[in-house]
């Protein structure tokens, strides 16, 4: 599904990224894990094609990803750590307006199905600009899952969600595993990494330090629990790479 191959990125004088590689494959929750500041969302922001790397290629579904390659756009869903939804339209006609970019036809059932579990009948439609952070949110996580597209690219897909929503959301992203689907994830929240993925895959300083399943970054550093936060912690404070 996705292959990233030396992947570099520099801001100004800054190099963000520095030769990023892994591979994700179809039917998997591949959870980006790292400090502030490691390189997750410039990372996500190229597999999403809103940025361009200095250097390094991303394949998704076989096809190089650039920021002009629309077509294979529409095969994702992405969700920005620091989304921007215009505050004049309603909850309804934002939803309206993304179906209108990717040429879909609203289904009605699935849109009563996800106002329900999202708890926003009564918002859907006011203004944009009268909800908390939260509603955004779900609206935003609402417009992706209504597309159902093949790749879901989600940073921090949890941030002012209420704990039915955030429920939901983990029971969704295995139902959409169990579907076909993959979908990235890129967090803090290691009970949410430990719960859902596959994978994962440390990102220290520009670097993936480590990737693979749980059992297999356990394994590798010698770590004898089954604790996430002990992985974690050997590979961050050691900076272990493969």
């Amino acid at each position: 599904m996705i292959k990233v191959v030396d992947l570099c990125k520099r801001f100004g004088n800054k190099e963000v990224l520095k030769k990023i590689n892994f591979e994700v494959n179809s039917c998997e929750v591949f959870v980006l894990l790292g400090p502030n500041g490691a390189g997750k969302t410039t990372t996500i922001k190229i597999l999403a094609g809103i940025l361009e790397a200095d250097s390094g290629e991303v394949y998704i579904l076989g096809e190089k990803m650039s920021v002009l390659n629309t077509k294979l756009k529409k095969h994702i869903g992405y969700l920005p750590d620091e989304p921007y939804i215009y505050p004049k339209l309603t909850g309804k006609e934002f939803i309206e307006f993304v179906f209108s970019i990717y040429e879909k036809e609203l289904e009605n059932e699935k849109y009563k199905f996800f106002l329900s579990q999202f708890e926003l009948e009564d918002a859907i439609n006011l203004p944009i600009e009268t909800y908390s952070k939260g509603m955004k949110q779900k609206l935003l996580l609402m417009s992706i899952f209504l597309r159902e597209p093949d790749l879901y690219l989600l940073d921090e897909p949890l941030v002012g969600l209420d704990p039915k929503s955030i429920s939901f959301f983990k029971k969704y992203i295995t139902e959409l595993k169990n579907k076909g689907k993959t979908i990235i994830l890129c967090t803090h929240l290691l009970d949410l990494a430990e719960q859902l993925s596959t994978k994962i895959a440390i990102i220290y300083d520009g670097r993936v330090i480590i990737y693979g399943s749980k059992q297999y970054l356990s394994e590798y550093l010698n770590v004898f629990s089954d604790s996430l936060e002990d992985i974690y912690i050997k590979v961050t404070q050691n900076k272990i790479y493969e």
